[in-house]
């Protein structure tokens, strides 16, 4: 279930100007204070320049009720959505603000923190190379710095269409074929998002960003990376070896192989194998669980949330 309707918080107003409507979405599980502390990281760094679009997720009381006597300035409005993951709470984000008129749309973790301007900068990048459909940003993780994501090697090169070449600022790098974008912070034109679609809706956890990604590659729409940071701890949600994790990890991966190369079924089996294996001579004898029943799931077709 859903409120299209939502609810506003926050005085705060985005600039009509002549610029293009930009928008920020994220989808809020958990701790509101997590929340809260991003919001306020966005006040601090970017003004009230941009609206925001939450998509609460729960699991406790409304974020609405919490965010109103937060004393942010920021415009903000609150979507309630049954928890369905990411990309559902993603797609939501997107369509709402879209379809209220926005040219851009920027899909932010909850539990991101900015440090700088970031939206002002990736929308003047985005101005300089407006054939470009994705753009993101690094994630600054204590002190490792993360850029852009990689296929896994059992992946093989996917099948793409050529994409444009565009004259790029020189702190941006256009993605490959085997390179992707993290959804922790992605900027997405209207133009992008109508010919891309929306992100892939039966993950519920991990993949969905990839998923994504690979579909702008099909379509010969540039993805770029920029040398702009957010702050991010990733897999703060729910823990980087919990039965969530690994369960949906292994699933969705599978099963994006199996949605891209059908064929390739060996090369599934040996990568079930080698989890299995991994897990097992690494002592993590509580991923074995849901890792077996990732692989067993994978191979039933089952999608979107069962855990």
């Amino acid at each position: 279930m859903e409120d299209r309707s939502g609810y506003q918080v926050g005085s705060g107003q985005a600039s009509a100007g002549d610029s293009p409507r930009e928008v920020v979405i994220l989808v809020h599980y958990g701790d509101p204070g997590v929340t809260l502390d991003c919001l306020k990281s966005i006040a601090a760094q970017e003004g009230q320049t941009y609206s925001v679009v939450i998509v609460d997720h729960g699991p406790g009381d409304p974020l609405a009720k919490v965010l109103a006597d937060s004393g942010l300035t920021l415009s903000i409005r609150v979507l309630r959505q049954e928890n369905l993951g990411f990309g559902p709470g993603c797609n939501l984000g997107a369509s709402t603000a879209f379809g209220e008129g926005a040219d851009w749309v920027w899909f932010l973790n909850p539990d991101a923190r900015l440090e700088s301007p970031v939206l002002s900068r990736l929308l003047d990048y985005a101005r300089q190379a407006p054939e470009v459909g994705l753009w993101g940003t690094q994630q600054r993780d204590g002190n490792r710095l993360v850029g852009s994501d990689t296929l896994p090697r059992w992946f093989p090169t996917p099948r793409c269409a050529a994409p444009s070449r565009p004259m790029l600022p020189a702190a941006c790098k256009q993605l490959e074929a085997r390179e992707t974008l993290s959804g922790a912070s992605i900027l997405v034109s209207r133009a992008a998002w109508e010919r891309i679609g929306p992100m892939p809706d039966w993950c519920f956890l991990y993949w969905e960003d990839t998923a994504w990604c690979l579909k702008a590659h099909e379509t010969g729409i540039p993805l770029v990376m920029t040398d702009l940071e957010i702050t991010h701890r990733r897999n703060t949600t729910t823990g980087r070896h919990s039965a969530l994790n690994t369960y949906y990890g292994v699933r969705n991966g599978l099963l994006l192989h199996r949605d891209q190369w059908p064929e390739n079924q060996a090369q599934r089996t040996r990568q079930a194998f080698h989890l299995l294996q991994k897990r097992f001579f690494q002592g993590h004898w509580g991923m074995l669980g849901p890792t077996l029943r990732g692989i067993r799931d994978a191979r039933k077709g089952i999608r979107f949330r069962v855990l």
